[in-house]
């Protein structure tokens, strides 16, 4: 059972990497969304991986490292969206974008 949740976190991170990927090359393409965007996107997609995998406290060592990923991914993530929310409040393509990100996920986390 560790290996399935193992496959899931790196299926999430692979997944936050690969859209990372298209948005940069949507960005080649003409239709750019700034490296503001596409930074925070990525690290917020690991982070929502991240936070749906926390493993069971039998598992010390995986947690201190999910735990580790966790801090480094999502602290933060609060503050930035509503900076980038305000940022690009004009711009359509960007809000669309943002919109698929849950406010306020720091309150929840006890790490």
């Amino acid at each position: 059972m560790p290996e399935h949740k193992g496959l899931h976190r790196k299926t999430h991170l692979l997944i936050g990497t690969l859209l990372s990927a298209l948005l940069c090359l949507d960005g080649c393409s003409g239709n750019s969304q700034s490296s503001d965007v596409s930074d925070y996107v990525s690290s917020r997609d690991n982070c929502d991986a991240l936070r749906g995998d926390i493993p069971e406290p039998t598992e010390p060592d995986r947690l201190n490292r999910v735990i580790s990923d966790i801090n480094k991914y999502c602290k933060g993530t609060d503050q930035r969206l509503k900076q980038l929310r305000e940022k690009y409040s004009g711009n359509e393509s960007v809000m669309k974008t943002l919109s698929n990100y849950e406010e306020n996920i720091e309150a929840g986390m006890s790490f």
